[in-house]
């Protein structure tokens, strides 16, 4: 089996697999990272926004619980 499929489904299997509260700071967290990476690559101060889409995004993964099984 080639790796790179393998290195996905296990990194796919171990977020799913994180509490509520862990998947949503995840989200939270990559997000706002993302956000600053990007801004600063384009030479923009979004230290603020990136926070609040950070903590955006956290909360509504929180309360809708994507990974909740039916």
């Amino acid at each position: 089996m080639n790796p790179i499929p393998r290195q996905y489904r296990r990194l796919d299997d171990w977020v799913r697999n994180r509490s509520r509260l862990g998947y949503a700071s995840l989200v939270g967290t990559v997000s706002a990272a993302s956000y600053l990476l990007v801004g600063t690559l384009f030479g923009d101060r979004v230290v603020v926004p990136a926070v609040a889409m950070g903590l955006t995004l956290g909360a509504l993964y929180y309360a809708s619980n994507p990974n909740e099984s039916d």
